[in-house]
């Protein structure tokens, strides 16, 4: 390869790096914001006819806009309801696993509390590590969590659950609302070039 050749090579792995955008979070989370305005990508478990959780609109948790969130209305007796999503096997791997999401808790009578806990799974399903149990939360304003773990050896996919529970006493209650969850394991940088556009330099 001639010099000239040579300097263009490096002044093109130059530019492409100039012209990358800002680094972004991948967020491994599925409909993170409920912005589908349904659950999709969530399970819930513990419904009951006083136990339930629905995607509602007019209010918004502050780490990134929008305009629904998930609200978790537990108002049965002795009930652990929870809102739970795992990613695709395959999804994430050994290292640090970095976590946000934003809550707000309506109300919590006669034993009702508030948990958030994260998983690091084996393929095939099975915990191998985690962020242990977060809670009992009390955050009676729109409140952002955020944090780390390490996912060990063998990760496969992650697991994120927020469980509202109440206690074994009639007129427990546990009403939340969560919104704006992330889990990721690094940071990509978002292309604002086309290799088109850094090719024709070579002409």
């Amino acid at each position: 390869m001639n010099t000239r050749r040579m300097l263009v090579g490096c002044a093109v792995a130059l530019l492409s790096f100039a012209l990358a955008g800002p680094a972004s979070a991948a967020n491994l989370v599925t409909n993170p914001g409920f912005e589908s305005g349904d659950l999709t990508g969530w399970l819930v478990f513990g419904q009951s006819p006083s136990s339930n959780v629905t995607v509602q609109s007019g209010d918004n948790g502050p780490s990134a806009p929008g305009t629904y969130y998930a609200f978790m209305n537990n108002q049965a007796e002795a009930v652990g309801l929870v809102l739970k999503q795992s990613t695709p096997e395959g999804s994430a791997g050994p290292g640090t696993v970095f976590y946000s999401f934003d809550l707000k808790l309506d109300q919590s009578d006669l034993g009702g509390v508030l948990f958030v806990e994260m998983f690091a799974e084996q393929a095939g399903g099975g915990v191998i590590g985690g962020s242990g149990l977060l809670g009992p939360l009390f955050p009676w304003q729109w409140t952002n969590y955020a944090n780390s773990f390490e996912a060990p050896a063998g990760t496969s996919f992650l697991t994120i659950q927020f469980v509202a529970a109440t206690g074994a006493t009639v007129g427990s209650t546990c009403l939340v609302r969560v919104d704006n969850v992330s889990l990721d394991q690094g940071t990509t940088a978002t292309e604002a070039a086309s290799w088109g556009g850094i090719k024709s330099l070579y002409r």
